[in-house]
């Protein structure tokens, strides 16, 4: 799931153009109404990660490659036992279980769409209630803002811990870093930035609340053309296509990503990875008789998605869009 930023009266920007306030404010509640209202039909569809999967090989199925996507995300990041983890646009929860049950993390998991933080909470408890049978239960039940405990699925492996809050990303910074005075080994952010108007801004946010030493990890779609406005027609469609089925503004470049985190403080860990290779299968997963009809009836922006998935399967072949990982320190 994803937050959009708003920003004062400012002007927002993408790239080189300008969007406005109201701008932002309309892509942000069409993204949490189509959030609110796909999360049950994503855990069908897609499970509990809902982003692309990463294929090491043919065999992998949809589920592996998923787990396969978050386990060089945190190889990547350098997450660790104890690892301390704000997961920004988390969906229903799935990453953030996982980190939490094999790696040991204790995991702030955020998002905006409401439909998603009752399902993501439902899904923990679930998760946790399974663990208690076979453990020592809790001694009360938790608050919707506590952090509930997952034991490790491996014995020598450390308890970590999840907690889900209904938070814009645009309010992080002050609630959790101000408010709370927390901080973070690693932020995480899985095929959200795209959906920004204002990405400068989750840059900033991420310096702020990153720990010296702590990582910035990025999963992300990209635009291939430095100039989309002087890219053929058909890339420019594509594109067009990706920014109206996908609600995101245009898509940014790996570059502009670059100097975004230069801006806020930030410096690569190490060169971009792309991987859109081995994502693209991804698009071609079929989707179910009852989610199809159920999305039609939600409305031009559901139905614009499940376009939307061959919008990105043909812009991944055409090399106007590309997968890639991007990781970040604070020095």
């Amino acid at each position: 799931m994803a937050d959009v930023h708003t920003n004062g009266n400012h002007a927002a920007q993408v790239g080189g153009g300008k969007e406005t306030n109201d701008d932002n404010d309309r892509l942000k509640k069409k993204i949490v109404r189509h959030y609110d209202m796909s999360a049950g039909q994503f855990l069908k569809v897609w499970g509990e990660h809902i982003h692309h999967g990463y294929f090491k090989s043919p065999t992998d199925t949809a589920d592996e490659s998923q787990v396969n996507q978050v386990l060089l995300l945190a190889d990547l990041a350098g997450i660790s036992a104890g690892s301390r983890v704000l997961d920004i646009g988390c969906g229903i929860g799935g990453t953030a279980r996982f980190l939490a049950r094999e790696k040991g993390c204790k995991v702030t998991a955020i998002t905006n769409s409401q439909g998603q933080v009752e399902l993501a909470r439902q899904l923990t408890a679930t998760e946790a209630k399974k663990a208690a049978s076979t453990s020592q239960p809790p001694s009360s039940t938790p608050k919707d803002t506590d952090f509930v405990q997952l034991p490790s699925t491996s014995t020598d492996s450390v308890a970590g811990a999840v907690r889900i809050l209904h938070l814009d990303v645009d309010k992080a910074r002050e609630h959790l870093g101000v408010s709370l005075n927390e901080k973070f080994d690693c932020i995480w952010m899985s095929e959200v930035i795209f959906h920004l108007h204002t990405r400068q801004s989750c840059f900033d946010t991420a310096s702020a609340l990153l720990e010296s030493g702590g990582c910035f990890v990025i999963a992300d779609i990209f635009r291939t053309a430095p100039d989309p406005a002087s890219a053929p027609k058909r890339v420019q469609k594509e594109l067009a296509s990706i920014r109206r089925n996908h609600l995101c503004p245009e898509l940014g470049t790996v570059e502009e990503y670059k100097q975004m985190a230069e801006k806020a403080g930030l410096r690569l860990r190490q060169e971009p990875k792309d991987i859109t290779k081995n994502v693209a299968k991804t698009w071609e997963t079929s989707v179910p008789l009852s989610s199809v009809l159920y999305l039609i009836t939600q409305g031009r922006d559901a139905i614009g998605y499940l376009r939307g998935m061959q919008s990105m399967k043909r812009a991944y072949a055409h090399d106007t869009a590309m997968y890639a990982v991007l990781c970040f320190e604070k020095p």
